[in-house]
Protein backbone atom coordinates (compact mmCIF):
# COMPACT_ATOMS: atom_id res chain seq x y z
CA UNK A 1 0.00 0.00 0.00
CA UNK A 2 1.34 3.62 -0.85
CA UNK A 3 0.16 6.87 0.86
CA UNK A 4 1.03 10.41 0.42
CA UNK A 5 3.24 11.98 3.38
CA UNK A 6 -0.18 13.29 5.25
CA UNK A 7 -1.89 9.60 5.20
CA UNK A 8 1.06 7.52 6.26
CA UNK A 9 1.32 9.99 9.32
CA UNK A 10 -2.62 9.42 10.23
CA UNK A 11 -1.92 6.05 9.09
CA UNK A 12 1.16 5.53 12.14
CA UNK A 13 -1.20 7.31 14.51
CA UNK A 14 -2.12 4.74 17.11
CA UNK A 15 -5.37 7.28 17.72
CA UNK A 16 -6.60 6.54 14.02
CA UNK A 17 -9.72 4.68 14.59
CA UNK A 18 -9.45 1.15 12.82
CA UNK A 19 -12.23 1.94 10.38
CA UNK A 20 -10.66 4.73 8.99
CA UNK A 21 -7.67 2.44 8.11
CA UNK A 22 -10.04 0.47 6.97
CA UNK A 23 -11.07 3.21 4.67
CA UNK A 24 -7.35 4.57 3.61
CA UNK A 25 -6.49 0.75 2.44
CA UNK A 26 -10.02 0.14 0.44
CA UNK A 27 -9.80 3.88 -1.00
CA UNK A 28 -7.40 6.13 -0.98
CA UNK A 29 -3.81 3.56 -1.54
CA UNK A 30 -2.38 4.11 -5.04
CA UNK A 31 -3.83 1.93 -7.84
CA UNK A 32 -0.93 -0.77 -9.36
CA UNK A 33 -1.54 0.79 -12.59
CA UNK A 34 0.06 3.90 -10.80
CA UNK A 35 3.25 2.40 -10.58
CA UNK A 36 5.80 1.11 -13.66
CA UNK A 37 6.40 -2.62 -13.17
CA UNK A 38 10.13 -4.27 -14.29
CA UNK A 39 10.89 -8.00 -14.17
CA UNK A 40 13.91 -8.70 -12.11
CA UNK A 41 16.50 -11.84 -12.00
CA UNK A 42 15.15 -13.98 -8.69
CA UNK A 43 18.59 -13.44 -7.32
CA UNK A 44 16.94 -9.68 -5.90
CA UNK A 45 14.86 -11.51 -3.14
CA UNK A 46 17.85 -13.44 -1.67
CA UNK A 47 19.36 -10.99 1.34
CA UNK A 48 22.87 -12.63 0.69
CA UNK A 49 23.30 -11.45 -3.35
CA UNK A 50 25.01 -8.11 -3.57
CA UNK A 51 26.19 -6.29 -6.04
CA UNK A 52 25.03 -3.64 -8.96
CA UNK A 53 23.82 -7.13 -11.32
CA UNK A 54 20.73 -6.82 -9.47
CA UNK A 55 19.39 -3.55 -10.53
CA UNK A 56 19.29 -4.78 -14.38
CA UNK A 57 16.05 -5.84 -15.98
CA UNK A 58 15.63 -9.50 -16.49
CA UNK A 59 15.52 -10.78 -20.06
Amino acid sequence: MVLTPDLAREWLDPATPKERAEQMVLHQGEPAEAFEWFKVDTAVGNVRNKGPNLIALAP
